[in-house]
């Protein structure tokens, strides 16, 4: 049996419950612009009854028991995977679009421009090859041309060094989230442990994962033991970041050798704190982390990798038809699944084959097996376009050193050389790997041609007149040489080129936009969940209120009648 205040006490009971409902919605319409908070609503059930004699049980009102929030774990974990893909395209559109200004065609200040200019001031040449004034303005145009692929190389060198500190800066990025997300863990466990939830903590914790998501893929895990304690996991690209209050650090370390030799030195690897390499190369890996190293260290598969046809349990390996020869002096190979140093490397033509000088034995069974140095990475990032370029200026460079070689009986001289060359080892027309230390950075005229014009041969033959021009029209066909490269002549070669950046460039475009469109769409599911709608919440308001006023005439109610019970009928 109840207590004579009985009534009030329910009516009481009433107040606090709607007054808590209040409180909610306030703090709803309160936040109704927070970035990442979730609305949250009170769980309300019946407070326990009590026995009423025997006539069954009298309830005894409401209670709050719990504040929880509208959330979908489905809805976050696709928002997650969708931003984390927006991420990689919006570095790589940014990077792209930065290499497409860099080559600016068509312009006047763009390839086109340069090379015409060489067979520009050929054309002229052939009319006046005796001219002094002729030949300066043609070697001109050879340094332009080369001026500008140098130019080039600088852009692409900064670009490539600014991927790999977005590299360093994501990693920083990732450290202060691990330290964010361990914390946050300490502090909703312990808030928890009452079996509350703490929700503005955990939308916290959420609003940090959409920051995460965007750097690397993302998976968490909540798991619940059996005295209800939970633990919270977060992997990056399955690896673990932080397990419940322990947080894992990455750090970055600049590689001791070159993974494709058109890298610049110091490109960092991402290692754990503990000392193991971050696993990045699977196709699992996205976000802006994804962007930069695709773009950093892409070479389309075009790494070094061959047989190994002997060397096991030796220091020697030889490689049979490596895929290319133009590797660093010394580097680190990767043979049988161990990464060995080697100090030297010497490239058989006649075999095809390459033998490498190790600094440590080759594993046993290896022998047969494929080696490579560097990563095979699909993407067409800043080093391919630097190969691609270093294969045009090379070729270039060895049809018309060997057109100008060939005058004045044989005794000509080279048009192109590149910084640094001293004759040794010298520029073999015949030996196309003599050409491998020439690239777009060091690309320039030869400096002798530069200072005496003369050098520039118009004839093949010994005693020729002023008017002889027949190596000046052999440099001008090979404008139209089909066979100098496998795309044909050189314009096609660049087009080519230039081409697919701006296909990749376009594509990649096309995948951002599809890719917002997503985000909206997973957006705006999660806010028709999560969201607080000012309408809704104000309906909430009005409801609560009317439940408030209620319950307070009830025990306006109930103290009328206690009033007469006690006072007028003198009780």
């Amino acid at each position: 049996m109840g207590s004579a205040f009985f009534g009030i006490g329910v009516g009481t009971q009433g107040l606090y419950t709607a007054k808590t409902a209040l409180d909610i919605t306030n703090h709803n319409i309160a936040n109704a612009e927070t970035v990442g908070y979730s609305r949250q609503y009170g769980l309300q059930s019946a407070t326990r009854p009590l026995p009423n004699g025997m006539k069954g049980m009298i309830g005894t009102g409401s209670e709050i028991t719990n504040v929880l929030q509208h959330r979908d774990s489905y809805l976050d974990n696709k928002y997650w995977s969708m931003t984390n893909e927006l991420g990689e395209y919006e570095v790589k559109d940014e990077i792209l679009s930065q290499m497409e200004i860099l080559f600016n065609e068509p312009s006047e200040t763009g390839y086109s421009t340069f090379f015409n200019n060489i067979f520009e001031s050929l054309q002229t040449l052939s009319k006046n090859p005796g001219d002094t004034t002729v030949r300066n303005a043609f070697v001109t145009s050879l340094e332009s041309f080369a001026t500008y692929m140098n130019d080039v190389s600088k852009q692409l060198t900064t670009l490539q060094k600014e991927t790999n500190f977005g590299i360093k800066t994501n990693v920083d990025q990732i450290n202060f989230f691990s330290q964010q997300l361990a914390s946050l863990n300490h502090q909703i466990g312990n808030l928890e442990l009452s079996g509350k939830s703490a929700n503005d903590l955990r939308d916290e914790r959420n609003r940090i994962l959409d920051d995460l998501s965007k750097i690397v893929n993302v998976d968490t895990k909540e798991i619940t033991d059996a005295n209800g304690k939970k633990t919270f996991r977060v992997s990056i690209n399955g690896q673990s970041l932080v397990y419940d209050t322990t947080a894992n650090y990455l750090e970055v370390k600049p590689r001791t050798y070159l993974n494709n030799p058109e890298d610049q030195v110091d490109m960092y690897d991402i290692y754990w704190k503990s000392g193991k390499e971050l696993y990045l190369n699977n196709d699992n890996l996205s976000g802006e982390l994804k962007g930069y190293i695709d773009l950093r260290d892409g070479n389309n598969g075009e790494n070094f990798k061959g047989a190994i046809l002997s060397g096991e349990g030796t220091n020697t390996l030889v490689i049979d038809g490596p895929s290319r020869t133009d590797i660093p002096a010394a580097g680190e190979m990767n043979i049988g699944g161990t990464l060995i140093t080697y100090s030297s490397a010497t490239y058989d033509p006649i075999l095809d084959q390459m033998t490498f000088n190790l600094d440590a034995s080759a594993p046993a069974g290896v022998d047969g097996t494929t080696t490579f140095i560097g990563d095979n990475q699909s993407f067409k990032g800043i080093p391919f376009y630097t190969q691609e370029l270093n294969h045009f200026v090379r070729t270039i460079a060895r049809e018309f050193n060997t057109i100008n070689e060939s005058g004045n009986g044989g005794t000509g001289t080279q048009l192109f050389t590149y910084k640094g060359y001293t004759g040794v080892p010298p520029l073999n027309v015949n030996d196309l790997t003599s050409y491998e230390n020439m690239n777009i950075y060091n690309f320039t005229v030869n400096q002798a041609v530069i200072e005496d014009l003369s050098l520039v041969e118009t004839s093949a033959t010994l005693d020729h007149g002023e008017s002889a021009n027949d190596l000046i029209l052999k440099l001008i066909e090979k404008r139209h040489d089909t066979k100098m490269f496998e795309k044909g002549k050189p314009d096609n070669y660049m087009q080519s080129l230039l081409g697919t950046l701006g296909i990749d460039a376009k594509q990649v475009v096309s995948f951002k936009k599809g890719q917002e469109n997503l985000m909206l769409l997973v957006t705006n599911q999660r806010l028709s969940v999560s969201g607080v709608d000012l309408n809704e919440e104000t309906m909430n308001m009005l409801k609560f209120q009317q439940a408030y006023n209620v319950s307070a005439k009830i025990i306006s109610v109930m103290d009328e009648i206690y009033n007469v019970t006690i006072n007028q009928m003198g009780v």
